[in-house]
């Protein structure tokens, strides 16, 4: 048997009014994902454990089987894994976003979703200026996405690892003040947040962004942070060899902690640009030497970010038919295959952010028997009575069970 998992991240959302009391994954047209389920199974899981926030670090560790209370350190490390970076036992890793802040507000987290060249440039100076005064190490990551090092010889790694941080996509269009880093190690790093303001003002980067009329970035955001996490590998965990396939480095980096085969597409951007033709093909290629290939689709939670509901439906609409319908069909043509679409998490339109709660998933495939139900949805969900609470036995039923009923 082999096994596909397509997570459509923050796909899951409440009733919207503008959508005369749809969700987006309701409005959109998901015929590919109606069909997997009419032919097999939805119900509802919960990723997000009880008392755990709402991220796409936990929810991803659910859907790779991981127990996140048993092996969630923080976000930041899992990516430092995904680039390659090595921590010792006391290094402190954050994300280190950069932002567009203006008048108080955060403006926008992904600083006008700038490129990974131009994000590349402004990195290098960070780290010409401040990281030699710090002691500390930026490192390059995708877009808007990078990481911050502290080492622990020269930091309170306990305390750094235990200031609160607001991730930034929580506070879009509001004040960021109240959301700066507050308790142990917070007076350092919101120096440092300061300081790089001053760094970036004047980089002919921005400058060149404000005169092509992008956002600038004026200001890096430090969060997510964590020790390395100690995880057992994917194969120990359930006996599978696996692929994963996605644009963003929390992503990659749990596949990579899970000693998964990680497959760089080219135009993998997170956005709704993204190479999907290109993801589909490398798992359907990883499929033919592996038992599992994991497709991860960033699309649908950045749009929600945004408040944008027309992107949302589109970034649903993209990932029906331009993931799972080729998948899908895919199964069809070779008959051993089962297939599981879920998001992480709830993204919602409203708040511009993650919610906890329990989502949507849909399993098809040899030994699991036909629902007949009526569509891909929250509510169709909802009315199955199916609900698995503790969301990463999911993946392990999954796997594991020849008949697969709930």
């Amino acid at each position: 048997m082999k096994y596909q998992v397509l997570i459509g991240d923050g796909m899951a959302d409440h009733p919207l009014e503008e959508l005369g009391g749809r969700t987006p994954l309701e409005a959109a047209p998901t015929p590919a994902m109606d069909e997997l389920v009419r032919r097999g199974v939805i119900g509802l899981y919960c990723p997000i454990p009880e008392g755990l926030p709402p991220g796409s670090d936990i929810g991803n560790l659910s859907l790779f089987g991981y127990n996140p209370r048993e092996v969630f350190t923080g976000r930041a490390p899992i990516e430092a894994a995904s680039q390659g970076i090595r921590l010792g036992p006391k290094d402190v890793a954050f994300r280190c976003n950069l932002v567009t802040l203006t008048d108080g507000v955060m403006a926008d987290f992904t600083a006008g979703h700038i490129t990974s060249e131009e994000a590349a440039e402004l990195i290098a100076a960070l780290n010409q200026t401040l990281g030699a005064r710090y002691r500390i190490h930026f490192n390059a990551g995708v877009s808007y996405r990078h990481l911050t090092v502290f080492p622990g010889d020269s930091h309170p790694s306990d305390a750094l690892a235990r200031a609160a941080c607001e991730p930034p996509h929580n506070i879009t269009g509001q004040p960021y003040a109240p959301a700066l880093p507050s308790g142990p190690g917070s007076e350092l790093l919101r120096e440092i947040m300061e300081q790089s303001r001053t760094v970036l003002a004047e980089h002919p980067v921005n400058r060149a962004r404000v005169a092509s009329g992008k956002l600038p970035a004026t200001s890096i955001w430090l969060w997510g942070q964590g020790l390395a996490p100690k995880m057992s590998s994917f194969a120990e965990t359930h006996g599978l060899t696996g692929a994963v396939i996605s644009a963003v480095d929390l992503v990659r980096g749990i596949g990579t902690c899970a000693g998964m085969e990680i497959i760089r597409v080219p135009g993998a951007t997170g956005w709704l640009d993204t190479n999907y033709e290109g993801k589909v093909s490398a798992a359907l290629d990883a499929l033919e030497r592996l038992d599992v290939a994991y497709i991860h689709v960033e699309a649908p939670d950045e749009t929600a970010h945004q408040g944008r509901t027309d992107l949302k439906i589109q970034a649903i609409t993209d990932f029906d038919a331009r993931v799972v319908a080729p998948c899908l069909q895919y199964a069809d043509r070779h008959g051993d295959i089962r297939l599981l679409v879920a998001p992480d998490h709830f993204t919602l339109i409203s708040t511009k952010t993650h919610a906890g709660g329990p989502v949507p998933f849909g399993v098809f495939g040899p030994g699991i028997p036909a629902s007949g139900s009526a569509g891909y949805s929250e509510g169709t969900a909802a009315s199955s009575g199916i609900l698995i609470p503790e969301g990463y036995t999911l993946v392990r039923r999954f796997f594991r069970e020849t008949d697969l009923r709930f």
